[in-house]
This record gives C-alpha cells, sequence and structure tokens, in this order.
C-alpha cells in the first residue's frame, strides 16, 4: 500500500520503531514499511529524529494525555474507575492493531514492544524528560482531583489521604502494565477489579 500523507507515515513508522532499535530502523527501511522511496519520505520528514519524534508525540505524549482520554472527570470515583480503565483499554487496542501479533519473536506481546519503544523515546527524544514529566504531572492532578471529590462528597472515607490514594491507584496501574508486558499484555479486566479493591477499602 502506498502512503499518500503524513500522518500515514507516522502510523506506519511507529510499527518499525516499536520492533527495531532507534539505530537500526534506518530511513530506507521506514521508507519501505510506507511504500514510499527515500525521496517520498524524506518530503515528509527530512531527518530520521524529525519521524521518530513525530511518532513519540502521537503514540506517547498525546495518546496519554489525560485531556485526550476522558472528555471530562466523571462525577464519582467509581465512575471514573470504569472511565480510566476504558481509556486504557481504548489506548491499548489502537498499540495492537498498529504493532499487530502476528510473526512475534520470542513470543512477545504487543505490550512489550511498547515499553520496548518507550524506552527509546526516552533514549533518543531530545528534551523528553520534561514532557513526561508534565504528563505524569497532568495524570496524577486528575487522579488527586477526584479523589478530593470524593472525599468532600462523602463517597470515601473522611481519613482518606488524598495525595497517596492519587499514587497508590496510578502505580496499580503502571506497575501491572510494566509487569505483564513481559507476559500476555495488560489485562485490563484484571486492573479493574483491583482498581475495584482498592475503592472498596476507601468506601465510607
Amino acid at each position: 500500500m502506498i502512503i499518500t500523507n503524513r500522518e500515514e507515515v507516522i502510523d506506519k513508522a511507529f510499527g518499525v520503531f516499536v520492533r527495531m532499535n532507534y539505530e537500526k530502523a534506518s530511513i530506507i527501511t521506514l521508507a519501505r514499511a510506507c511504500g514510499l522511496t527515500k525521496t517520498g519520505i524524506v518530503y515528509y520528514f527530512p531527518h530520521k529524529l524529525d519521524l521518530f519524534m513525530a511518532v513519540a508525540d502521537k503514540y506517547v505524549l498525546q495518546m496519554h494525555e489525560p485531556g485526550n482520554k476522558f472528555a471530562a472527570p466523571a462525577g464519582t470515583l467509581a465512575e471514573f474507575i470504569g472511565q480510566y480503565v476504558a481509556g486504557v483499554a481504548a489506548s491499548m487496542q489502537r498499540i495492537v492493531e498498529l504493532i499487530g501479533g502476528n510473526s512475534a519473536p520470542h513470543d512477545c506481546s504487543p505490550n512489550f514492544y511498547y515499553i520496548h519503544f518507550l524506552s527509546q523515546v526516552r533514549m533518543y527524544y531530545p528534551g523528553i524528560r520534561q514532557k513526561i514529566e508534565r504528563l505524569f504531572s497532568h495524570d496524577h492532578d486528575l487522579w488527586t482531583k477526584v479523589v478530593q471529590k470524593a472525599k468532600d462528597s462523602g463517597e470515601i472515607r473522611s481519613d482518606t489521604d488524598v495525595e497517596k490514594t492519587a499514587v497508590l491507584f496510578r502505580q496499580m496501574f503502571l506497575g501491572l502494565s510494566y509487569e505483564q508486558a513481559f507476559l500476555n499484555g495488560l489485562d485490563v479486566d484484571g486492573l479493574a477489579e483491583n482498581f475495584r479493591y482498592i475503592y472498596s477499602l476507601l468506601k465510607a
């Protein structure tokens, strides 16, 4: 299939970068994945780093920005948990669609490839630390606001430590995502079950 626009180049390049180290993903390899010549891909992205950063912008920074996952925080913590899990599931589905699960060496899950891609982004994207810090901060702030609202409304216990609770929910997600990436990928139903258990401990 021949690629005819910038977004399609980014999508196809994502499939290459998640499976190859940044250094090994040559412009020729990327061009072939897009059905383009070297000249054709350079038309959209003059340098490989430009393309890599565009892929990271779309599939890391934009995809995981809370404002892009949720139209607005749900009214209750219980509802937000469902909303958060649905956002995670939608992101995972998109990633799996682009990476695919066929011909994966050593039975690696698509989630593992994505973890590999994240490590490459951290190494090669100039100034990414500050952008990742902002992304983490936005996610933490969202959880904090939802938990605080639940505490103020009496939905959860009045002695709840809001900051520690926000961290607990986030680390449950991040920890399971990392661990299970080495196996079959994140079990979204299991994540929801663990979230609900934490919630049950907090209920007023």
